[in-house]
């Protein structure tokens, strides 16, 4: 019984990570209007390395941890994939974006078998895949008209995807190592901020009141996104939480539909319908062992 409680907890903490994400989202698009995507990247790890710092002083938690390999691991990979999904972002259209990142889950279940052992069923994969096409349908069908697409461009989005997946599974890989989840979470901005200042001189411009109450808000909720994400990879194996994140589609639809004023559409109801069955699915299958 313990055991369906802490999953269930998991599986929550995944959901409240993708609702948080889903906010962070809108808050980027709010902030790119002016702003270039580096100078939001920066300020929002500028932003999570010092509220993570805090709360490590607060609890009297040594910040570096102790596997330093994984944590480095996970910081620079993470840090890399960051650069490439918002690369993506600018050489595709966002739905088309948003479906090649979204075969992480795949990745992050081979992953997860390959690295740390994490038993694969044909059932996951098959929720994984009806998650996908979930997402695909609320997106409504990117790719299906027949183009053709830079190689560089279908590369870069999906070595995105790739590194994603990775990076996820080295925080589950850290946590079972006994990471506190905040020395994770620090890791993170600790690789992207350096990266960032790499590519910050020239493309910096001082917000405004507006654009700075913004990026606040991005880091404010990007910190909470990764807090919530790194307890329910604390609480789920890897490839469970990573499809369960598919959750954060709709939940951006629906943002979408309440700040920038989007329609809601059949695609949307049967898109989501898909994404949630293929979650209780694997939800329903965790009951049962």
């Amino acid at each position: 019984m313990l055991f369906l409680h802490t999953k269930l907890k998991g599986y929550l903490f995944i959901v409240l990570s993708a609702f948080s994400y889903s906010l962070m989202a809108v808050f980027v698009k709010l902030a790119g209007n002016d702003l270039a995507t580096v100078q939001i990247v920066f300020t929002r790890g500028v932003i999570t390395l010092f509220l993570t710092y805090i709360i490590l002083r607060k609890k009297k938690v040594y910040p570096l941890g102790g596997n330093h390999i994984v944590l480095i691991t996970r910081g620079v990979i993470g840090s890399v994939a960051l650069y490439l999904v918002y690369e993506s972002l600018h050489r595709f259209s966002l739905p088309e974006a948003t479906v090649i990142q979204y075969l992480y889950p795949i990745f992050t279940a081979l992953f997860a078998s390959l690295l740390i052992s994490e038993k694969i069923g044909g059932l996951l994969y098959f929720s994984i895949t009806v998650g996908l096409a979930g997402v695909y349908v609320i997106l409504d069908f990117p790719f299906l008209v027949s183009k053709t697409i830079p190689e560089t461009n279908m590369m870069i989005a999906l070595l995105g995807a790739i590194l994603t997946g990775l990076s996820y599974v080295m925080v589950r890989k850290a946590v079972t190592l006994k990471e506190s989840p905040y020395v994770i979470m620090f890791y993170f901005p600790l690789f992207t901020v350096p990266m960032s200042l790499f590519f910050l001189p020239g493309n910096w411009e001082m917000p405004t009141m507006v654009m700075w109450m913004y990026l606040v808000l991005v880091g404010i909720t990007s910190q909470l996104g990764q807090l919530f994400l790194t307890y329910g990879y604390e609480l789920l194996p890897a490839s469970r939480a990573a499809m369960t994140s598919y959750i954060q589609v709709p939940f951006s639809v629906i943002a979408g539909m309440i700040i920038f004023n989007d329609h809601i559409t059949y695609n949307f109801i049967i898109g989501t319908l898909m994404i949630l069955s293929s979650i209780f699915l694997i939800m329903r299958k965790s009951k049962t062992h």
